[in-house]
């Protein structure tokens, strides 16, 4: 007998959380996919429309920035690091623990040949 009446009950469950799920599902955000580009840019397809986005900072405009050089364009260059305590202090100072070796901070200039220019 209490097999007969949860068929039922399982049933209207079913039907109850389909409905639940149709409705949640209507409400989403449009699915994204990202395609990349050349030179580190990515495309963002959202419902049939394309977007573009690049990643990190975007190239300074080296318009009139090489004194008359010409093609003028925008390079990424590493930074250099000063340090940024005296050679004495760090010294009397505990020494690091961790150091992270394979970070190189990378900055733009504007190349002419063989010759940067400030951006």
């Amino acid at each position: 007998m209490r097999r007969a009446a949860t068929a039922p009950l399982a049933a209207v469950a079913a039907v109850f959380l389909s409905a639940l799920l149709l409705a949640s599902a209507s409400r989403l955000p449009p699915p994204r996919r990202l395609l990349p580009l050349v030179g580190g840019e990515v495309a963002v397809a959202v419902a049939g429309e394309e977007e573009k986005v690049r990643l990190g900072s975007s190239p300074p405009s080296c318009y009139s920035k090489c004194y008359g050089c010409s093609p003028c364009v925008a390079v990424q260059v590493p930074t250099l690091s000063a340090p940024s305590v005296p050679a004495a202090a760090a010294a009397d100072a505990a020494p690091l623990v961790a150091t992270f070796t394979n970070y190189k901070p990378l900055g733009w200039k504007c190349q002419c040949r063989d010759r940067l220019f400030d951006p």
